[in-house]
């Protein structure tokens, strides 16, 4: 059974003008074909990993969160950039609203989960006053283990469980490189539990990796039904991927600067930041492979409807036309419910659903953007669950390298964040960093009677 399509009626000149002809169509399929036959080059030598996760055995997780079922009232999860975005669409989509408002007993025995991921004091400092350390588990995410923000929130989160706990050890476990980094050492001195993110995948395609799979798996999450899901999507061989990224990289050739990811579902808005970081730091970059200067890239948008339709949705439909709208449908949605009107003004809405409504308003928002000109696309999905979810992980995963291998872009590098981060360490005093300290304080020179 197909669980997922994808309808471009309406990026199509056919239907909005300024689309593709069926010319160009085929002009960008043999594009995203080259980006692609390059991607799989760098999977067959070993460089790109993330394609070969949903083969991994996941048996050794499994066990784990089995061990440790029922024993932890919270689970504190601390990261950020690639090792939070993706848990955190894992537990919008697949957990209930309101999931850490049920009782130990009504979320079946799994914890609380907290998402420790900007160094936002308040926001820290809440989590731990909800928290009992005793009754409280710790995953800590960062591949290379140097992230300033996971190491700092880290630092605290431990102080507290160190004077809470009689064996601190017992209640933190790494997801880290599997042999270098400054928390690989600090896990195997301390005698964390750990596991362990693959060389060959970057934080931002880390999702299906224990990175995502261990803390899935703590909440009782079908991790085994979430790569079935991501495996599935090149069994159509590679027809959705290459559709996508061909109609992507002809918008971005023709002045749509924009990139709106727009689902039609509040468990998926968080699938739509993940995919602006994953769209983002992956294409917007500064030179080529080439080392030529192209300033590549377009801006990820995340809007979430029908809440969007009352905000954003007036200047996607009448604003400039620089956006391209992809649209995720989700056909069938979980506990609907069936409107009885209570006044006769409200009559319209009898025996409709919330759902069936949901879905009307996608279709109603279609029409208005293909009314003045505006271009979409449309995924959908039957149902949201572990494989959907899945799915729409990896199709991402594969349409944002062939964009960028077929435009010469190192799509698994991110300079831009690096540099940052340098200026940051220096900063902060770190060992090795005394340049960028200085470099820093070069740079960053302001006037007063610029500031009011």
């Amino acid at each position: 059974m197909q669980r997922m399509k994808v309808d471009f009626n309406y990026a199509m000149d056919a239907f909005v003008k300024g689309g593709l002809d069926d010319s160009a169509l085929e002009k960008y399929r043999e594009k995203s074909r080259m980006g692609l036959s390059r991607l799989l080059k760098l999977v067959d030598d070993g460089t790109a990993g993330f394609v070969n996760l949903p083969k991994q055995d996941t048996s050794d997780i499994k066990k784990f969160a089995k061990r440790l079922n029922g024993k932890f009232n919270d689970l504190i999860l601390v990261g950020i950039g690639g090792s939070a975005l993706g848990i955190e669409t894992l537990c919008t989509a697949l957990l209930p609203h309101g999931y850490n408002a049920r009782s130990f007993a009504e979320r079946g025995a799994f914890p609380r989960v907290w998402l420790a991921d900007n160094v936002d004091p308040c926001k820290i400092s809440a989590i731990l006053d909800e928290c009992n350390p005793e009754d409280t588990y710790i995953v800590v995410i960062t591949k290379s283990g140097s992230t300033v923000e996971t190491a700092a929130n880290f630092n605290v989160i431990f102080e507290w469980l160190d004077k809470g706990t009689k064996d601190p050890k017992t209640h933190i476990c790494a997801v880290t490189d599997p042999e270098d980094g400054t928390l690989r050492k600090i896990a195997d001195n301390s005698g964390f539990a750990t596991f362990s993110v693959p060389k060959n995948v970057g934080g931002r395609f880390s999702v299906l990796s224990p990175v995502g799979l261990l803390p899935a798996a703590l909440l009782g999450m079908d991790i085994d039904k979430l790569l079935e899901g991501a495996g599935s999507i090149t069994a159509d061989k590679y027809e959705k991927i290459i559709t996508l990224a061909s109609i992507y990289m002809y918008f971005m050739d023709n002045g749509r600067n924009i990139n709106v990811m727009m689902p039609y579902s509040s468990r998926l808005a968080s699938m739509a930041d993940w995919f602006c970081q994953l769209w983002g730091e992956s294409l917007g970059k500064q030179f080529d492979i080439n080392g030529n200067e192209v300033l590549f890239g377009t801006t990820p948008i995340k809007a979430v409807c029908v809440i969007d339709q009352h905000s954003q949705v007036q200047l996607f439909k009448e604003g400039p036309q620089d956006k391209i709208v992809t649209f995720i449908e989700v056909n069938k949605h979980e506990r609907d419910k069936k409107i009885i009107a209570e006044y006769e003004d409200y009559k319209y809405l009898e025996g409709h659903s919330l759902g069936e409504l949901f879905n009307i308003e996608l279709l109603a928002t279609e029409a208005a953007l293909k009314n003045t000109g505006k271009p979409s696309m449309k995924i959908s999905i039957d149902s949201i669950d572990e494989q959907t979810v899945g799915a729409l992980f990896m199709l991402f995963q594969y349409i944002i390298p062939v964009v960028g291998l077929a435009c010469d872009i190192d799509p698994f590098d991110q300079p831009g964040v690096e540099e940052g981060k340098n200026y940051a360490y220096g900063m902060l005093d770190k060992d090795g960093y005394a340049d960028m300290k200085k470099k820093y304080e070069e740079i960053f020179v302001k006037r007063d009677d610029f500031i009011v």
